[in-house]
């Protein structure tokens, strides 16, 4: 054997005692690591998590009916049809509140829904559950016979500043161009214009008139009294679901949950009949919106809209005009 070989002998050999020191010591730490470590039962949202208002009568049933539900050694993954799932972690990871023993699980779900969404794997606790109660409406059930709810969003401007409030009723002032047609009548041998009047409404002009269409910039409440259902996710007192306040990660670790933060709410639900709802979305898709908070005793009021001309309390064209280009007369 020549001295290469010994010497690549002896590297190999060198190479394989310290692999197996380092399995050993690795081993050692992982005994240090786990002991004193108790293992305890939990039970988890399965793969596909469980959504707010979902009833734990049902998911019991479910638990029940299906072994492999039980079984803390199958993989999560292989849990598809499992919405709970037996599990298993060490007992310094699992909250104080979660259920461990399957009797108490079931007596706790038992008439209860979930409060909010459960992501997949978390740890179920009681604080993720709320009782069936009046107080748990769904959101249709406030919703009057021949009405729906529509939700629309303005800035904080033009949405009151946030002070809005689910119960109150609002205004709607609209901000839209109009097209105005006018007709041009020949009358002997002059070109006379004849009143203004809406696209729609002007006669089919002949082969003798001329038209001219303008736009006009119109701002003019087109709906009043509106009910508010919910302001952002704020329903009328005493008819919303009660939310729940910590979940579960995955690790089994409690968070709290962290609501959005819009400031002050300018996403609102509103109580529409359907005529008032095709109303609502053709100004947002179309115009400019403003609300205003009506007091309790408000009475719808008629009003004409403002223009341009009509906005300094006069005819803005013809006195401009006869600034510009005297009054006509001569003078």
């Amino acid at each position: 054997m020549g001295r290469r070989a010994i010497v690549l002998l002896v590297a190999v050999v060198l190479a394989g005692l310290a692999a197996w020191a380092v399995w050993n010591f690795m081993q050692g730490v992982q005994t240090e690591a786990q002991e004193g470590q108790e293992i305890v039962n939990v039970y988890v949202a399965g793969p596909d998590g469980i959504d707010e208002g979902a009833e734990g009568d049902i998911l019991l049933s479910a638990l029940e009916s299906n072994s492999r539900c039980q079984d803390a050694d199958l993989e999560f993954a292989g849990a598809l049809a499992c919405p709970i799932k037996r599990d298993t972690d060490q007992a310094e990871d699992v909250p104080d509140n979660a259920f461990r023993e399957d009797a108490d699980l079931r007596e706790f779900l038992s008439g209860k829904v979930a409060a909010g969404p459960i992501a997949p794997k978390a740890v179920l606790t009681r604080s993720q559950w709320t009782e069936v109660t009046a107080d748990v409406i769904s959101l249709s059930d406030q919703i009057p016979s021949g009405k729906q709810a529509i939700t629309i969003r303005t800035d904080n401007i033009q949405g009151v500043n946030g002070f809005i409030e689910a119960g109150d009723r609002i205004n709607m002032i609209l901000t839209i161009g109009v097209e105005i047609s006018r007709v041009f009548l020949p009358l002997g041998g002059a070109t006379v214009a004849s009143d203004a009047a809406s696209a729609d409404d002007a006669a089919p002009p002949s082969g003798d008139t001329e038209e001219q269409k303008e736009t006009v910039t119109l701002t003019r409440f087109v709906l009043q009294g509106i009910t508010v259902l919910a302001a952002g996710r704020d329903i009328r007192q005493g008819d919303g679901p009660v939310e729940v306040d910590v979940t579960e990660d995955g690790a089994g670790e409690e968070v709290e949950l962290i609501e959005e933060d819009t400031g002050n709410s300018t996403v609102f639900t509103l109580v529409v009949t359907p005529d008032q709802a095709e109303r609502i979305v053709y100004a947002f898709e179309n115009g400019s919106v403003w609300l205003t908070l009506a007091p309790p005793d408000f009475v719808e009021a008629p009003t004409t809209g403002v223009t341009i001309n009509s906005l300094f309390d006069g005819d803005l064209s013809k006195e401009l005009s006869e600034e510009v280009f005297g009054s006509g007369d001569g003078n």
